[in-house]
């Protein structure tokens, strides 16, 4: 095929070409450390407007990040098609500087994803560029290939050898490099005394009394998670402080005043009834004792949690006088996963999740009040939890029927505030008191059950609400997540 061909078969190159670039991307991305697609997503969701994010959070939720991601390919695709298409037919002698350009912006996207020169670089350096070159050399070498059916046949060869030996090269590279954080994981030192739940409680649809990591939900701006070597980590913590300082990981492992907390964590982002909410055991250190140690001075006003990944959040200083605010470094009897933050994650209980930065690196004391990401982008700067109640399990035992769920009344102190929860069964028109189970951790969600006689009964209409201790009833305005977390009253049509 030469450069003279007609424009469907040109876009088919370009299209190819575009390919076997991200393709070298994808195999080269275990020696640089990640893919190079993923700069250029992070870079445009730490950019974007907020109503962009906004509206992205909202209409695809967990499938915003990938939709960028797959949005991005397509977009280099199209333009590789359309560069084709327009690309002058003598323009042969340009290959060299054709070349020198997309060595040096690949170049720059491995730097982005925090590689450094060295071998792997330069390995996957070649790798990346010399991928598409070589499927644009051979499908542009023999000028004999003129109908469409030759075309077709050597670009699904191309096709074919691409993905063959684009698996078997990123196989072969994950084996040889790392692949995660060193140390994340790993059994802590300490014992830790997680609590246990009622038994009782544990019916069809009930979540369990602790979550598991594997089971707790994460979210984060991050399209890829940073991996952190945790011998080369430190905790910085400075800024407006008299004796700035840094702890390396083993001295925050080791520090003397190590503490273990149970606490129920929300994403503001959850609607009603969704999935985003878990309740972990922590282990860590106050974050009080992390900042009295540095000594801020007098002008001092809020506390700025600094990530791996360019993430930051800020709560006021006066708010780490609590003692139950943490840098958590455990999750279960083990080290943090990377998902959860490795190496050192924040928790601050009763606040929403977007307040609690993971992959934290460096702990600031700020002279003035600083707004973070999702403060930019017009969400809630307190977070506060709201108080909710969800209905999750039931079950059938001959004509006596079991519903239950979770609730949770976070509010400003973060201690768990409920005094009860009520249930109906029939829309909302009757109301009865449930079974609470008994408070385990002050700051952890109480898991309900009801109970009731329904032999000509198998659908229900259950309604959850859950009553605060100075007897506020849970609100049943219904509200979006947006800009302080959803409100209304939980409703599940269940056939039992």
């Amino acid at each position: 095929m030469n450069l003279r061909s007609p424009s469907p078969r040109r876009a088919t190159l370009g299209i190819i070409v575009g390919a076997a670039w991200i393709a070298g991307l994808f195999v080269a991305a275990p020696l640089v450390g990640g893919f190079g697609i993923v700069p250029i997503a992070e870079w445009i969701i730490i950019r974007s407007p907020g109503w962009l994010s906004t509206t992205a959070i909202e209409l695809l939720g967990f499938y915003a990040q990938p939709a960028l991601v797959i949005g991005l390919i397509a977009a280099i695709l199209v333009a590789a098609a359309i560069a084709a298409v327009l690309w002058p037919a003598n323009a042969g002698r340009f290959t060299p500087v054709v070349l020198a350009v997309g060595t040096v912006a690949t170049a720059l996207l491995f730097l982005a994803t925090g590689a450094g020169i060295s071998v792997g670089f330069l390995g996957g350096l070649v790798i990346a560029v010399a991928s598409p070159y070589v499927a644009a050399r051979i499908l542009t070498a023999s000028p004999t290939v003129t109908t469409r059916r030759r075309f077709l046949r050597r670009v699904g060869g191309v096709a074919v050898a691409g993905a063959v030996a684009t698996v078997g090269l990123r196989t072969l590279f994950g084996r040889f490099t790392a692949d995660g954080d060193d140390r994340a994981e790993e059994p802590l030192d300490r014992p830790v005394s997680r609590p246990s739940g009622d038994p009782e409680f544990d019916f069809d649809g009930m979540p369990a009394a602790v979550t598991s990591p594997d089971d707790h939900y994460t979210v984060d701006i991050s399209v890829s998670n940073p991996t952190i070597d945790s011998e080369a980590w430190t905790l910085d913590i400075d800024g407006e402080v008299a004796q700035p300082y840094s702890l390396t990981y083993d001295e925050l492992l080791d520090h003397d005043e190590s503490v273990e907390q149970t606490t129920t964590m929300l994403c503001i982002s959850n609607e009603v009834g969704g999935d985003l909410i878990g309740t972990g055991h922590w282990t860590g250190v106050q974050l009080m004792d992390l900042v009295e140690t540095a000594a801020p001075t007098d002008g001092a006003v809020d506390v700025v949690t600094h990530a791996a990944d360019g993430y930051s959040e800020a709560i006021p200083l006066e708010l780490v006088d609590r003692e139950d605010i943490l840098i958590a470094y455990g999750m279960g009897d083990r080290t943090l996963p990377t998902d959860h933050g490795f190496p050192v994650r924040l928790l601050v209980p009763g606040r929403y999740g977007m307040k609690m930065t993971k992959w934290i690196t460096r702990i600031e004391i700020a002279d003035e009040e600083h707004e973070a990401h999702w403060e930019e982008r017009g969400w809630d700067e307190e977070a506060v939890v709201n108080t909710m109640s969800y209905v999750r399990g039931a079950e059938r035992d001959g004509d006596r029927v079991l519903v239950g769920g979770v609730a949770f009344g976070g509010l400003e102190t973060g201690v768990e505030e409920l005094e009860g929860v009520e249930v109906s069964v029939d829309g909302g028109d009757t109301w009865n008191e449930a079974e609470l189970e008994t408070q385990f951790a002050e700051h952890a969600w109480r898991r309900w059950r009801y109970a009731f006689e329904a032999p000509d009964r198998s659908e229900f209409e259950v309604v959850v609400r859950a009553i605060e201790r100075d007897g506020t009833v849970q609100t049943d305005e219904e509200t979006d997540p947006t800009p302080a977390g959803a409100t209304g009253w939980h409703r599940q049509t269940l056939r039992i």
